[in-house]
């Protein structure tokens, strides 16, 4: 009877083992008086997909020269992060968003070579990257309709920066193509491989480098010699988070020369700034102090819009540029817009300066 009843319980331990699906998860111990309590707690996206600040993720390309890619989170607030991705070719932005169990792509635009906070505009994707369960066999549809799985919670992948035991998500495509995906626990994104075929394509994470990001930026500052505008070459650094509007401010108020003049007072804030994607025009609200400390003729006044209008116009890529003081359109006395009206980017016999 004993042996009986052994048989029936080791075969009952073996289907419930069989029955068991393979979830990711990390044991904790916890020490409860002489017993040892061991808990397993159930591993989610945001462990795979960390909104990490000020780092830089550093992707060697193989197959492909736009493979290679570098990818930093610029904004982060609750549960949504905007990441800039930089490859030979281009810019865009992505803004993702972890919410019941998933990670989605909810805004995606190319050509994004300004900065610009974008986690609440209007959602123009509805992509998922990632969702949970983290078990093998959990499927999805992506955007285009392929089938998105979780084909591994350990698989090993080699890239430059290190070995890893990854999450694997494979896409599978319609027309027969593929791609693998593998996310490694408080990293993120370590290895992307594209296969059609015989053609294969691979984005390996290189390097992983705690920094702000930095970008180079034309401004443009009045002459003190001669009335006049030249331009000068500059680098900024940009921090998860940051006030472009605090930076690009700095950047007008500190020409790197004496024989510049400051378009802007040290007392001047850009309260705003807006790109009204219907009419393509920069929209830019300053604080009063703009006119308050302008100590300028007419002359100087049109090469300190020029200024102005140049070094935010070239920066977001636009031509038109609305100026407002508190709200009301830019008016001084000498030079006024109406509303609606703007500043038009103008490089007319401006020139680099030269120390």
């Amino acid at each position: 009877m004993k042996k009986l009843f052994s048989l029936l319980l080791i075969t009952l331990l073996i289907f419930s083992l069989i029955g068991c699906k393979q979830v990711i998860s990390k044991d904790q111990s916890n020490i409860k008086g002489d017993e040892e309590i061991s808990t397993k707690e159930i591993l989610t996206i945001a462990d795979y997909y960390p909104f990490k600040e000020n780092t830089i993720m550093d992707y060697e390309g193989i197959g492909n020269e736009y493979a290679e890619q570098k990818t930093f989170i610029e904004f982060v607030e609750g549960n949504r992060a905007q990441m800039k991705i930089m490859n030979p070719g281009t810019v865009f932005v992505k803004v993702m968003e972890y919410k019941d169990g998933a990670l989605t792509e909810v805004f995606a635009e190319g050509e994004f070579y300004h900065i610009e906070n974008m986690l609440n505009a209007n959602t123009n994707s509805s992509n998922t990257i990632l969702k949970e369960p983290l078990q093998v066999g959990n499927t999805w549809s992506n955007d285009e309709g392929s089938t998105m799985e979780i084909t591994s919670l350990d698989r090993k992948i080699e890239t430059p920066s290190g070995t890893y035991n990854a999450l694997e998500v494979t896409t599978e495509f319609k027309d027969g193509r593929n791609q693998k995906e593998y996310y490694a626990k408080d990293i993120g994104l370590v290895a992307r491989i594209y296969n059609d075929g015989e053609y294969e394509v691979k984005t390996l994470l290189e390097e992983i480098e705690n920094s702000k990001h930095e970008m180079e930026i034309l401004s443009y500052y009045p002459t003190s010699e001669d009335i006049g505008t030249a331009y000068v070459e500059q680098d900024i650094e940009f921090g998860t988070n940051d006030s472009i509007e605090e930076i690009l401010a700095n950047i007008m108020k500190n020409p790197p020369s004496s024989k510049l003049i400051s378009p802007i007072s040290k007392n001047t804030n850009i309260n705003k700034i807006h790109l009204n994607r219907e009419s393509w025009t920069l929209e830019v609200d300053f604080s009063k102090e703009l006119l308050i400390d302008m100590n300028a003729g007419s002359s100087l006044e049109l090469e300190i819009l020029k200024s102005i209008v140049n070094t935010l116009g070239k920066f977001y890529d636009v031509e038109k540029v609305y100026i407002t003081i508190e709200g009301s359109p830019y008016e001084s006395g000498h030079i006024g817009i109406k509303p609606g009206e703007s500043f038009s980017v103008d490089d007319v016999d401006v020139k680099e300066f030269n120390k």
